[in-house]
């Protein structure tokens, strides 16, 4: 699916899918409209003419399109590229929902934020050659320190710090940030959680934007054509 799906504006979204089905030689008993439209979620507006849509209800569409065949695979480009902050909220559920029943969803987006909040796995390529892969988490946490509220954080620090790992400890506000040079924030919060701590907060301190700079620079100057492309795995 492109970031700007083409339809006839004059035509309702439904005689959009079926003239594209028909187009390509199927047999309309064969598509799955009813499970398109329910995952793409567009209800009766599906029989309304594509002008009156508006640009999210237009990629719901796109989506509607590109699930008439039951694919296992959907690729993505820009999906919530010129959303409004509602419009992006609808598309990243419906991604969710269909890793959630069992479809593998590959996405190129430069929303790194949207990228870190739907997606499971990500790939950065620079200039056709991979420079990292991993899940969301290992990337971010990887890439920084973490950030951590517990009951007690004396204790705390005096637990992590005994911790293969841990390079520094710093008070920050009611936490501690954390800095790992191996390891990962699982093996702090089983350290806390093993000793009796109750832990409050466990997050990250860069976020999925500033590991995917951090690799670009890593690696040489970006250029402008550099993308991330994650995945939403719902099925392997």
């Amino acid at each position: 699916m492109i970031e700007d799906a083409a339809f006839v504006p004059h035509l309702s979204g439904m005689t959009n899918l079926e003239l594209w089905w028909r187009s390509g030689g199927g047999r309309l008993r064969d598509a799955d409209f009813a499970g398109a439209l329910e995952v793409a979620g567009l209800g009766d507006a599906v029989h309304r003419k594509v002008t009156t849509y508006s640009q999210g209800m237009k990629q719901r569409l796109g989506f509607a399109r590109a699930l008439l065949s039951r694919p296992e695979l959907l690729v993505l480009d820009e999906p919530t590229n010129g959303l409004d902050p509602g419009e992006i909220r609808e598309i990243r559920g419906l991604i969710t929902r269909l890793a959630q029943q069992g479809s593998t969803v590959l996405l190129s987006s430069h929303h790194l934020s949207e990228v870190e909040r739907t997606c499971t796995n990500v790939v950065v390529m620079k200039q056709g050659r991979l420079i990292a892969d991993g899940t969301v988490s290992e990337l971010i946490g990887s890439a920084g320190s973490v950030y951590i509220e517990v009951d007690d954080r004396e204790r705390a620090r005096s637990v992590l710090s005994a911790l293969a790992g841990v390079a520094a400890i710093a008070v920050q506000g009611d936490g501690l940030v954390v800095e790992q040079s191996s390891g990962s924030r699982a093996d702090l919060a089983a350290a806390l959680v093993g000793a009796g701590i109750r832990l409050q907060t466990i997050m990250p301190t860069q976020r999925l934007e500033d590991a995917f700079l951090d690799l670009l620079d890593a690696n040489g100057t970006p250029p402008p054509e550099d993308r991330v492309v994650p995945t939403t795995a719902g099925a392997v």
